[in-house]
């Protein structure tokens, strides 16, 4: 098969020049499955003894829904040299007309050969004056199809083999560890949440918060100090320049006194200075 329709391609001189002529017609559901195959090559003999070479195939599910032949057929007759001149006959209404007339004559001898007391009829519905309406070839369905290659794929990629470390752990978004095919919906989460809007507050727990940074502050307000500290603080300048042409008052010399004392036992060079030198003494040893 593939090298007819090779060798028909390498017979053209032009890219869109046409390749085949399919003819396809349906089998009668009460023929016997066994008469399929010599009722097409007999169609198929009606074409090739005017010079065409045919190629057909029988499709069936296996449900007998539609059962039904395809023949392609060159566009050229076949001699001794190869391929000759185009079969102008297979243009036009009356390549239908008499394909349609000759699958009637070969459909109602093979219904009759079987015994069955069935007939078909080539004409359209026009023809014979009929009011019915021929139906419209539904053709493959694309969801159908995709589905189809979807679930193609996923069992692909369940046959084929993992890496060892893809079902390893890693860190979400939080640095928590989950499995990698969870990280993609956690990073979702995330996003939902920071995009997603902020809370109102109601009334009430607008007032609960301000009371509760109140009594904080107050908290800080009510702790509990030495009189020198609160002396100290009492007596300390908002500016160093007031504090040095400011008197100090009698009352206040002796706070002033202690907080000195205290600065400078405070200063690292006095600590040292004050410190006194450190002696050791090694333990006697007891010679023998």
């Amino acid at each position: 098969r593939a090298a007819l329709w090779n060798a028909v391609e390498a017979a053209e001189k032009r890219k869109d020049a046409r390749l085949a002529k399919e003819v396809e017609f349906a089998l009668p559901l009460e023929l016997p499955r066994s008469s399929w195959l010599a009722v097409a090559r007999t169609m198929a003999d009606a074409y090739t003894a005017q010079g065409f070479v045919v190629d057909l195939a029988i499709h069936d599910d296996g449900t007998r829904h539609n059962p039904h032949v395809h023949m392609l057929m060159s566009t050229r007759v076949v001699g001794e040299g190869g391929f000759g001149l185009k079969i102008r006959s297979a243009d036009g209404k009356q390549f239908v007309t008499e394909a349609r007339a000759l699958w009637e004559r070969v459909a109602n001898e093979a219904l009759s050969k079987a015994g069955l007391a069935i007939a078909i009829d080539g004409r359209s519905y026009a023809k014979r004056r009929q009011g019915e309406h021929p139906g419209l070839h539904r053709g493959p369905n694309r969801q159908e199809r995709r589905a189809r290659r979807v679930l193609a794929q996923r069992e692909r990629d369940q046959m084929s083999p993992r890496e060892p470390d893809e079902d390893l752990p890693v860190p979400d978004p939080d640095g928590s560890p989950i499995h990698p095919s969870e990280l993609e919906v956690a990073e979702d989460r995330m996003l939902a949440d920071m995009h997603a809007p902020a809370p109102e507050l109601n009334a009430a727990h607008a007032q609960g918060c301000a009371e509760a940074a109140q009594a904080a502050v107050d908290r800080e307000n009510t702790l509990q100090m030495t009189e020198d500290d609160a002396a100290a603080y009492r007596l300390s300048p908002d500016k160093l320049l007031d504090w040095l042409e400011d008197k100090i008052r009698p009352e206040d010399v002796g706070t002033l006194e202690r907080w000195e004392n205290h600065l400078d036992w405070l200063d690292p060079s006095d600590q040292h200075a004050a410190r006194p030198p450190e002696t050791r003494s090694e333990p006697e040893r007891d010679e023998r």
